[in-house]
């Protein structure tokens, strides 16, 4: 068995593609997870299955339609995985862990594509990419930055959903 978090993108936001956690649970451990456990609102779950995490995104996409008429992107990645991401995240340990975001991509990153973005459009956030995360600082916070996450996927050529660090480190926890 392998431990995987699972991550879904814009779930449960301002009464949009709602998907309540309790039910989401039911459904995935109907459909073969075990140890189904479930972070917030926002679409953080970790799951035990044998499956590899390309069938476990592709099952649980499905199973977001079929119960929920929601169609979001899904992430799924090795807990320990998420750890390493974690623990190789650039930020200052003093800096406000609500404006550091990691960003888990769906494949891999272009990580030249990335490096290229115009760091003057985003003055004070600091962007770091690597192969299996993108990592960003935002000086005063995601609402107030110019970085759209449509800019940062065209970059980094991939899908992407993002956490803050206070949640990355609670999901490998779970």
């Amino acid at each position: 068995m392998n431990r995987l978090i699972v991550l879904l993108r814009g779930i449960n936001v301002s009464g949009h593609n709602k998907v309540p956690m309790a039910d989401l649970r039911a459904v995935l451990q109907t459909n073969g997870f075990e140890n189904v456990a479930t972070y917030i609102q926002s679409g953080n779950i970790a799951i035990d299955t044998s499956q590899d995490a390309h069938d476990v995104t592709s099952r649980i996409e499905e199973l977001l339609v079929e119960h929920f008429d929601v169609d979001v992107p899904v992430v799924s990645i090795a807990q320990a995985d998420v750890a390493g991401v974690l623990d190789a995240a650039p930020f200052d340990p003093d800096g406000n862990p609500a404006y550091q975001l990691i960003y888990f991509p769906a494949g891999p990153v272009d990580v030249e594509g990335v490096d290229s973005l115009d760091r003057t459009r985003y003055a004070g956030d600091i962007i770091t990419p690597a192969k299996n995360a993108v990592y960003v600082g935002y000086d005063g916070g995601q609402s107030t930055s110019k970085l759209t996450l449509n800019a940062l996927e065209k970059a980094a050529g991939t899908t992407l959903t993002g956490r803050n660090v206070r949640s990355v480190a609670k999901l490998i926890t779970l």
